[in-house]
């Protein structure tokens, strides 16, 4: 009797440790696939052939924000006795404008192929769907009285634009702003005092600008030579960077943005809009063709809205932010200099 009991036990715990052991061995696998599923690529990346030539076209992202840039690589690999002819396309890609881009040397690989690739640094100006549409590479015979050329093309892909914040940039109204608060009275003593500090600050000013104009005189000529909406776009890329909104220096964030806005009209028509408030610049420009009525709109919603924010303590809510933002890129976009 015992001796049977003895058995029984050890049957017991032999199928107990078999038990373990699997499900150890399940939760390794588990585990394995989870490992794989978090190691695959991102973006997208597709692949074409035609006779002796591949091609493989890699974006690294397909979702971004308007302050995003995408990376778009283009590379062709062909047998060595053909050359090929990658696409080119100036300034924008469709929607896109091109901010930077890097041609590689050929280089000969273990198969006897060529490689041979083209870089793209892509940037947006709003949101939306954007599509990146199908190139044509061309590609012929070296050394031979054969000319004719012949083409392969990619598949056109498609990412997601979105705003830095939830958005509806086609109404601009903006929200009900809160009252002024009034400021308390200062003393005469006080008043005539600080009228004299700045007056003497004031002309300490002029004088160091008229001075710096001067000087400086050469080298303005050499900066308005970059396009203005270029130098524009890459001061708000920076304001992007400074994350003033998530720090909570919301009233930072509009003194920058109407910066950048107000330079950029100035290097675009000359106007000098820096050195003006809102309500003259926004006089001179009723008189001026260089804008149309949409434009003014939305630079006079613009402006005022900074200046709410700047001067009568106006708290704005987090989509207004994005519209400010958005507005400011699209009147850029709307009044660049073309090519």
């Amino acid at each position: 009797m015992r001796q049977t009991r003895k058995t029984v036990n050890l049957l017991f715990l032999l199928v107990c440790a078999l038990a373990v052991l699997a499900c150890d061995g399940t939760e390794k696998n588990i585990k394995s696939d989870k490992g794989s599923e978090n190691s695959q690529e991102t973006g997208i990346h597709k692949t074409a052939e035609r006779g002796p030539i591949t091609v493989h076209l890699d974006i690294d992202k397909t979702e971004l924000t308007i302050a995003d840039r995408l990376n778009l690589t283009l590379t062709a690999l062909i047998d060595e006795d053909y050359e090929v002819k990658l696409p080119g396309f100036g300034e924008k890609l469709e929607q896109f404008g091109i901010k930077d881009y890097h041609t590689s040397q050929p280089e000969l690989t273990e198969n006897n192929r060529t490689r041979i690739s083209r870089s793209y640094v892509l940037e947006p100006f709003l949101s939306g769907e954007y599509t990146i549409p199908a190139m044509k590479i061309s590609f012929q015979k070296k050394n031979t009285t054969d000319a004719t050329l012949h083409e392969i093309e990619t598949e056109a892909l498609t990412v997601h634009v979105s705003s830095l914040l939830p958005e509806n940039f086609e109404k601009m109204t903006l929200h009900d702003i809160r009252p002024p608060r009034s400021l308390p009275r200062s003393n005469t003593i006080w008043f005539w005092a600080g009228g004299l500090l700045l007056f003497f600050l004031g002309s300490g000013i002029t004088g160091f600008l008229i001075i710096r104009k001067r000087n400086l005189g050469k080298d303005r000529t050499m900066i308005r030579k970059i396009p203005a909406h270029e130098q524009a776009f890459d001061e708000l890329q920076a304001l992007v960077a400074e994350d003033l909104v998530e720090k909570g220096k919301i009233k930072e964030f509009y003194q920058k943005i109407s910066d950048i806005l107000r330079r950029y009209i100035e290097n675009r028509f000359n106007l000098r809009a820096p050195e003006q408030t809102t309500e003259e610049f926004l006089s001179q420009i009723r008189t001026k063709n260089d804008f149309d009525d949409a434009h003014k709109t939305l630079l006079k919603n613009f402006l005022t809205h900074c200046d709410l924010v700047k001067f009568a303590r106006h708290q704005p809510e987090t989509e207004d932010i994005q519209k400010t933002f958005d507005s400011c890129k699209a009147f850029i976009l709307g009044t660049q200099q073309e090519d």
